[in-house]
């Protein structure tokens, strides 16, 4: 008996290590990603405004998403009874987040616009423990927040000087990206009491999330903006492809993925990548500079994040 149930392990084991390698390098992947968006952003905000760059975002980045979802066989005509609900999630979880971080992305540096979206984790408790009294702010949450937030004031570029540096108005950049966050957050909050009980897979919720976010975004959208686009090429890329296909459809695409095998506990460290990488895209690429204490307020933030992550897998 005993050799015959411990024989099959090494073959599991065997089998189960290429996989797990495999999801943990796609972690990584989706990070870059989430991280390079910011560069991407930028790139597109300059030729396009922000509403319209939200918008083009939301549709290229649903084609993959629905994609997906139609090879599933994920969505049905009976959907449409939850179209309330999934107006209140795009509204929340696309349209907010989206035009929020372009906005701030216009205001800021790239790198330190992504290091700021990093507080997602950290706003999210605080946000939960106010609108769900069952989530109550436990100390470690409490110390997340406070230590990551320090790092926020640390990393924005608020001090003499910094308008000039940053071709815009910090405080608006700053304000805009935290925003964004807790639009995320209330995105959070919302599914829990709304639309957790549904039982509607994520697939078909970022289908529908997407589908609505692109109609309600296209009445101030504005769009007229593609001769300029065809000028500048690269704008144009790093709208369709790296902000669009790669950075919003294709990486929800692998964080799905990634929720089956490792569960979303494990998954949720992939918020300490973007940070990091923003800062070094935008001072590889960009040409942006990394100060002494914005990289101190890095370190800080994901400080926070690791608190936020800790106290949730407790």
């Amino acid at each position: 008996m005993s050799v015959g149930s411990t024989s099959p392990r090494p073959d599991r084991h065997a089998n189960a290590s290429p996989k797990l390698w495999l999801a943990w390098s796609l972690l990584g992947l989706l990070g870059f990603i989430w991280g390079t968006n910011f560069l991407f952003m930028k790139m597109a905000v300059a030729v396009v405004p922000p509403l319209e760059v939200a918008w083009m975002r939301t549709i290229f980045g649903a084609l993959p998403i629905a994609a997906l979802a139609l090879v599933r066989g994920s969505l049905a005509r009976t959907d449409w009874r939850f179209a309330h609900h999934f107006a209140a999630m795009a509204l929340l979880a696309n349209v907010g987040p989206y035009v929020f971080f372009v906005i701030g992305t216009a205001h800021l540096p790239s790198g330190v616009a992504g290091v700021i979206s990093g507080a997602i984790p950290f706003v999210t408790a605080a946000t939960v423990a106010v609108a769900l009294p069952a989530e109550r702010l436990t100390r470690v949450k409490a110390l997340g927040l406070g230590i990551g937030f320090a790092g926020v004031l640390l990393v924005a570029p608020l001090g003499r000087g910094a308008a000039s540096a940053s071709a815009g108005s910090p405080l608006i950049g700053v304000a805009a990206m935290l925003a964004g966050s807790v639009s995320y957050a209330l995105a959070l909050v919302y599914a829990r009491r709304f639309m957790v009980s549904l039982g509607l897979g994520p697939v078909k919720l970022a289908t529908y999330q997407m589908l609505f976010a692109a109609v309600l975004l296209a009445p101030f959208a504005a769009p007229g903006h593609w001769s300029e686009l065809a000028v500048h090429r690269e704008a144009l890329l790093a709208l369709v492809f790296g902000l669009g296909l790669a950075g919003t459809g294709i990486a929800f695409v692998i964080y799905y993925q990634l929720i089956q095998i490792l569960g979303a506990l494990k998954v949720a460290s992939v918020y300490y990548i973007p940070p990091v990488v923003a800062l070094v895209v935008g001072w590889v690429f960009a040409g942006e500079t990394i100060t002494l204490v914005q990289a101190i307020g890095a370190t800080l933030v994901m400080a926070g994040i690791f608190y936020a992550i800790r106290d949730r897998a407790g």
